[in-house]
């Protein structure tokens, strides 16, 4: 299943933007395209199945679905015109209706995968208690790259933002971001937002911007360094943001067309949890949050979305 992307759709509506960013990246790939639903179960249902009357409304909400996904694939193509290149195959959709928990089955369902996209809630109901916990939980611990599209998002933005800080998990996030700023002709902003720390001075730690010994230029510098070497001639900033790292990122992100950030890839009952920096930016932006897993092939060349 390395060729395919999937994504999790609940059959509302107004929560069809990450289904829209899958179906056109499939399109543009290509990759197959593969939709999980999953039919919630509750602590009063009895056995491993659902009822028939759920199996059924499930299977009716996927199918319309593939078929809202399927136009949108060709529209990303531009099949609907006279014009189109007869050479581009539209993407093959499939489809899955799991029965049990939402985030812990489309994590499992991610084994493998490309890409796993999710939608996220609206902006007001990330105050709320655990709104978007299901998002952040799947961005913790799938097996594969994660993207977290808003509901309502359109595509719109320019540039792509990846968020570094030294550690390891820098390196996916950069490459995938750079690819997609190739592929979009794009530029990439490298951006660390954090606090200075410097070295000691008269027995005291230097701390915010008159720190003498501030790694935070190096960091930005070697990790645009690196996007330059994938992608000689690739238009990249770096940045050094004296804030918050969550509230720097966020900031730095708005107008963009995409965030991508690195995890750790913990182990264990710590897998389930992404990191206060990671989950807030993830319930705040409102653009789509990349989770780049080293595990990921970065998307190949293709048309910028629409």
């Amino acid at each position: 299943m390395a060729d395919t992307i999937m994504v999790a759709v609940d059959g509302e509506p107004e929560h069809r933007a990450a289904l829209d960013w899958a179906a056109a990246r499939a399109a543009w790939m290509p990759a197959r395209l593969e939709l999980i639903h999953v039919v919630e179960r509750s602590f009063s249902d009895s056995g491993e199945q659902s009822g028939r009357m759920l199996t059924l409304a499930g299977r009716a909400l996927v199918a319309e679905e593939e078929r809202y996904a399927l136009r949108r694939a060709r529209a990303a193509l531009h099949l609907e015109h006279a014009d189109a290149d007869p050479a581009r195959a539209e993407p093959e959709i499939r489809s899955r209706v799991l029965f049990g928990h939402a985030g812990r089955d489309v994590v499992a369902a991610s084994a493998g995968a490309l890409l796993l996209v999710v939608g996220t809630p609206p902006a007001a109901r990330t105050q709320r208690a655990l709104a978007g916990s299901i998002a952040a939980r799947v961005a913790s611990a799938a097996a594969c790259t994660v993207v977290a599209v808003p509901h309502g998002w359109r595509g719109h933005g320019r540039g792509i933002v990846v968020g570094v800080d030294g550690e390891p998990p820098t390196g996916p996030a950069v490459d995938f971001a750079g690819d997609e700023a190739a592929r979009l002709g794009e530029p990439l902003v490298v951006v660390y937002a954090g606090y200075a720390v410097g070295a000691v001075r008269n027995g005291r730690r230097a701390a915010g911007p008159a720190a003498t010994d501030d790694a935070r230029g190096r960091i930005v510098t070697a990790a645009a360094d690196r996007a330059l070497r994938r992608h000689p001639g690739l238009v990249v900033r770096a940045r050094v943001v004296e804030a918050a790292a969550s509230d720097g990122l966020v900031s730095e992100a708005r107008g963009a067309r995409m965030l991508v950030l690195g995890t750790h890839d913990r182990r264990g009952v710590k897998r389930v949890v992404l990191g206060s920096v990671g989950h807030d930016v993830l319930l705040r932006a409102r653009l789509p949050v990349v989770i780049a897993r080293a595990v990921a092939v970065s998307p190949s060349s293709g048309p910028a979305p629409a």
